[in-house]
């Protein structure tokens, strides 16, 4: 017999319609500015293209390995299937033989979507290239969404077709067709419901997640059109389970289960804090290998999630783990800033971040270094800011209420400190022109919101002359300054011959400043969670975060640190291993 697939004609939902500009807009207009930084626009536009192809041969590897499996077992394949951003309509497969049969044709190809989940998130993980890993965790992101969608117990997921495996032979087969259908338009109003609630919250993000929740139950009754095979087209079932009752209760029990896990994928409004990915500083920092100390232990900087929206199934995780934080959506995105708006000021903050940390690691380390900011440079002004008709757009921003500002983190930093009610006065460099102006702060929409002038800024420059070159390329992260401090020690570390670390894991976190100052972060307690969970010895804390840190502290010794150089005194105090 041949082994020959014979490919079915595919349709193609209507759905598609709204799914395809929505996607590319989902990936060029919102991902990419997240998770990447510097990305040009052509070089925006070719990762997105790469992108959709990768999910348009996730999709065709979900209906390929059900056409294999049906094969497989000499089941007919259908002679058309219509295709979904989700796979395929499960109704429109013939019944196996058996239950088990069924079962193993329906799991395939939701089995195929999580290991293809798996194998891009272990490229991801390898970061081996930086447009590879971009391209990696947003194919694992869509194939483990497509794997969790498809357990819902009803058409035209494949879970539909587990619960019509179980309860095969207790009843006719198409009066089992039409329950589960019926349950697919169940589910939908009930998805329909949770959309207008989300809607009526009024929340930060209530139209987006209103918007997400809608379009899914526009897939499921999209899926849902299409006919499920009639009794006479299905394989007869002739016999009726003998142990009926139990079988029922198992079918219960399993489409409670599925349920659960498929509704995880639900949008809430919240936001979240939780534990993110602990790294080694040494293998993202690069110094000429004349100058470079190779040694035994290492640093390691955490990082935090903050993420709004969340999903449900993030939410319910939060209630049992006490390193997760639920937070008002204000609290990760502020009511008047984007997303991207709040990607590209952390991205800043980074790159501000990493070129301080090289000039104060560099002179701990005895070199001379001179690093000067230009200031904060005005990319945009929000619709509602005061800073409307007093300030433009590619303005640099030199100080404020007589304070130097050089970098974005001096600004930010001193715009937080002042108070929400408040003015602030700032020095201004217009082309060849400098000025002071008086601007109000932006009205503050909820207690959570940090003071702000509303305007995005980029960094204006550094006058920066390091002795040798010293770069930093980091891994796995999305902006902000938290990891100065580990950037600092671990520089100094590489060009002096006495390893600081004394063959230990030393985890920490906290900005840096270029007087060697280490200032305070957000999100310690997660930060600390994430130490532990690597088997790092300490934790370097600053001293403004170090109640917050020792208090969830449970196998690691946290430092309370106010300098670079007091970290450094720190560690070369502790006994060699």
């Amino acid at each position: 017999m041949s082994r020959t697939i014979v490919l079915p004609k595919v349709n193609f939902g209507f759905t598609w319609l709204i799914v395809i500009p929505a996607g590319i807009w989902a990936v060029a207009g919102y991902y990419l500015p997240l998770f990447s930084e510097h990305l040009t626009q052509i070089q925006t536009w070719s990762v997105t293209l790469l992108i959709a192809l990768m999910i348009g041969v996730s999709l065709a590897c979900h209906i390929l390995a059900h056409l294999w499996m049906a094969k497989a077992m000499h089941r007919e394949i259908p002679a058309k299937l219509t295709l979904f951003i989700f796979g395929d309509a499960s109704q429109s497969w013939l019944e196996a033989d058996s239950s088990l049969q069924e079962i193993v044709m329906a799991g395939a190809g939701p089995i195929t979507n999580l290991l293809l989940a798996g194998l891009a998130y272990l490229l991801w993980n390898a970061q081996i290239n930086y447009y590879v890993s971009l391209i990696a965790l947003c194919v694992s992101g869509f194939n483990a969404w497509i794997f969790v969608i498809n357990l819902l117990p009803a058409f035209p997921m494949d879970g539909g077709r587990f619960i019509k495996a179980l309860v095969q032979g207790l009843m006719k087969s198409a009066t089992i067709s039409r329950w589960i259908e019926y349950f697919g338009y169940i589910i939908a109003l009930a998805v329909n419901d949770w959309g207008i609630f989300l809607f009526a919250q009024h929340a930060r993000f209530s139209t987006e997640t209103g918007l997400i929740t809608f379009l899914f139950v526009l897939l499921l009754l999209d899926g849902l059109r299409i006919p499920a095979l009639s009794n006479d087209e299905a394989a007869k079932i002739e016999h009726y389970g003998k142990n009926r009752v139990m079988r029922w209760i198992v079918s219960g029990i399993l489409v409670l289960i599925l349920l659960g896990a498929s509704s995880t994928f639900l949008l809430t409004n919240n936001g979240l804090d939780a534990p993110g990915v602990a790294l080694s500083v040494e293998s993202m920092v690069n110094v000429p290998a004349q100058y470079q100390h190779l040694h035994k232990g290492t640093f390691i900087l955490t990082t935090v999630v903050s993420q709004a929206p969340i999903l449900t199934g993030e939410w319910a995780v939060a209630q049992f783990d006490p390193a997760m934080v639920i937070l008002p959506p204000e609290a990760v995105v502020p009511q008047n800033t984007t997303p991207q708006e709040q990607a590209k000021q952390d991205y800043q903050m980074l790159d501000d971040s990493e070129a301080t940390a090289i000039t104060v690691g560099l002179r701990l380390a005895g070199y001379q270094t001179q690093m000067i900011g230009k200031g904060a440079r005005v990319v945009s002004i929000l619709p509602g800011s005061h800073a409307n008709g007093i300030l433009e757009v590619g303005d640099v921003v030199t100080g404020l209420n007589g304070t130097p500002i050089g970098t974005t983190s001096d600004l930010i930093e001193q715009v937080q400190a002042q108070s929400a009610a408040g003015s602030v006065r700032l020095e201004v460099e217009r082309g060849q022109t400098q000025m002071n102006v008086t601007i109000p702060l932006m009205t503050p929409t909820s207690s959570s919101d940090s003071p702000k002038i509303g305007i995005s800024i980029t960094s204006a420059g550094f006058d920066y002359k390091p002795p040798f070159p010293v770069s930093i390329v980091t891994q796995k992260i999305n902006g902000g300054p938290s990891a100065g401090l580990m950037f600092t020690l671990t520089i100094y570390n590489m060009l002096s011959p006495d390893d600081l670390t004394r063959g230990l894991r030393i985890a920490g976190t906290g900005t840096i400043n270029l007087d060697g100052t280490v200032g305070p972060i957000g999100g310690v307690q997660q930060k600390v969670a994430a130490a532990e969970q690597v088997g790092a010895v300490y934790f370097l804390c600053p001293a403004d975060n170090y109640a917050d840190a020792a208090s969830v502290a449970k196998t690691i010794k946290v430092i309370k640190i106010a300098t670079a150089e007091q970290a450094v005194q720190f560690l070369k105090s502790l006994p060699s291993q």
